[in-house]
């Protein structure tokens, strides 16, 4: 493939594409955040009793509405509420469910789904965890059935899809690997070393042996790609290269470690039992790398169709894009900077 495409056309079709997409959803997605489902922890009590713990995201401001209600009578008491009033995070509810008396088939509906998912952990008095993805036109939990495993591999496995495709961040940096190395065998090394490196963070994570607060990881996470933009805008000098450029598979192993810290966040806000992470940390982790996967085949694909076209040989186009998606970079540290250190 490299044979056939220069270099100087890899870099203008991989960072044309990136930095038009970016500029265009700059502004509903100025934070670049993956998707972020909201997420509802079910812990049965007693026969009559369960307790819900909601966990609604903050979006550009905006709070997720949903509301719970039992059908066949039962109530929904509000325990206790603390709302997220920097502009993201969770807001977080606690309920107590009061069943009534010999309800054979107690539902819980969740009113207010709109486009996102809510997932659900339902703990049993017997400790069995259930976990099923919820969503707009199928909003209803039945307490008393049983989730098969097919189920869940399936829900982490689209986790993990969907939230390496909607985290603009990581897809960033991952077509910044792209325009970084100069041949497939060097390619191939760096984005083995950057799935190697995240994989291992994001397994220490899930299992709580690592724990370093969001705020300075995504900030981190903004400063790695802004470091391949400035890395690539420099004048590559074969005879005496630059560390990075000389091993490019260290640039991307190290800040593979930081971008794992970032995918485990969506796993840490789900908070899964001791006995589903196994399964369910394997599921995501297959999901991330095949959207990993989806988005390369896309970019090289589209640099096939687009080296073909000679508009795109103009010079004038050879560092824009790049400088595009500085911008980009730079408006995120900034923005998570000032976060971190308004939260810390």
């Amino acid at each position: 493939m490299y044979k056939h495409i220069s270099y100087f056309m890899w870099r203008l079709v991989v960072g044309t594409v990136v930095g038009v997409i970016l500029s265009v959803i700059m502004t509903p997605l100025a934070m670049a955040h993956p998707y972020q489902p909201s997420v509802g922890l079910i812990t049965q009590l007693d026969n009559q009793q369960y307790k819900l713990a909601l966990k609604l995201p903050v979006i550009a401001g905006e709070h997720t509405q949903i509301t719970p209600i039992l059908n066949n009578g039962g109530t929904v008491h509000l325990l206790s509420s603390q709302r997220s009033d920097n502009g993201f995070g969770m807001d977080e509810q606690d309920y107590l469910l009061q069943l009534k008396a010999n309800t054979s088939s107690p539902t819980l509906v969740f009113n207010g789904l709109k486009t996102g998912q809510l997932l659900t952990q339902l703990t049993q008095k017997d400790g069995q965890v259930s976990t099923l993805a919820l969503y707009k036109g199928h909003n209803r939990l039945h307490l008393t059935d049983k989730i098969s495993i097919w189920t869940t591999i399936k829900l982490f496995v689209t986790l993990g899809i969907t939230h390496i495709l909607t985290g603009i961040d990581h897809l960033m940096f991952v077509a910044g690997l792209l325009l970084f190395t100069r041949d497939f065998k060097t390619f191939l090394k760096a984005i083995t070393c950057f799935t190697l490196a995240h994989s291992i963070t994001l397994s220490l994570y899930a299992l709580n042996l690592v724990h370093i607060p969001e705020p300075p990881v995504e900030t981190g996470i903004a400063l790695s790609i802004l470091f391949l933009c400035y890395e690539l805008t420099r004048p590559y000098d074969k005879q005496n290269p630059t560390l990075s450029r000389k091993f490019p598979w260290l640039i991307s192993f190290s800040f593979g470690l930081l971008h794992g810290l970032g995918f485990a966040s969506a796993l840490k806000e789900v908070g899964l039992s001791q006995t589903s992470i196994p399964l369910a940390l394997a599921c995501f982790n297959i999901g991330v790398e095949i959207g990993q996967l989806i988005f390369l085949s896309f970019l090289i694909v589209l640099l096939k169709l687009c080296a073909k076209v000679p508009v795109f040989h103009h010079k004038l186009f050879q560092k824009v894009p790049l400088y595009i998606m500085g911008i980009m970079a730079s408006f995120w540290f900034i923005q998570r900077a000032y976060i971190m250190f308004h939260v810390l």
